[in-house]
């Protein structure tokens, strides 16, 4: 049978009875199962054009979901060159240049010399450009916190302990090679 269901998601028991890891043997299968599934839909729901359209709408900002991902990136790691950027993101470096070009001319990011080559510039962000980025990241906190608002406090706590620490996990893993390999 497919992995996915009719409605678009995925149903985890499928997804962990098409795995043949180790995790089965240990009895973890369907909840890696459970867990990819929710991820996949949670990435997809996060980069999805509906989504970010609202964005746009609540915070009053209006930038493509690269822009807003280039911006985001300017801002955090800057000052930074496209190269850094391109790589960053695995875009083209004409596709990053185009838009950071339109970051640009919206005023959001701002060129700057490269201190180590003369023929090369970084990018930083403006002011207005963390303004904007402030008031796209305060539409994506409200969402969040409108979802938890109807969660059990237990459940939202639980939630905030779990999820930083997954993320720490999968990154520790990431850093190495799987223990099976």
């Amino acid at each position: 049978p497919p992995l996915g269901r009719d409605d678009g998601h995925y149903d985890p028991g499928v997804v962990a009875r098409a795995s043949s890891t180790p995790d089965e043997v240990a009895g973890l299968g369907p909840q890696v199962g459970a867990v990819e599934a929710a991820i996949t839909d949670l990435f997809r729901l996060a980069s999805s054009r509906r989504l970010h359209q609202a964005r746009q709408e609540r915070s009053g900002v209006r930038l493509s979901r690269t822009g807003w991902e280039l911006l985001r990136r300017v801002e955090d790691l800057g000052p930074i060159r496209v190269s850094g950027l391109a790589e960053l993101m695995d875009l083209s470096l004409p596709v990053t240049s185009r838009a950071l070009q339109r970051l640009e001319d919206d005023g959001l990011v701002a060129r700057r010399p490269d201190p180590d080559d003369g023929r090369a510039a970084r990018f930083v962000a403006t002011r207005a450009g963390a303004r904007a980025r402030a008031r796209i990241q305060a539409a994506m906190h409200d969402e969040l916190a409108t979802v938890l608002a109807a969660w059990p406090e237990p459940e939202r706590q639980r939630l905030a302990e779990l999820l930083p620490r997954l993320v720490a996990d999968m990154r520790a893993v990431g850093a190495s090679p799987p223990p099976h390999l």
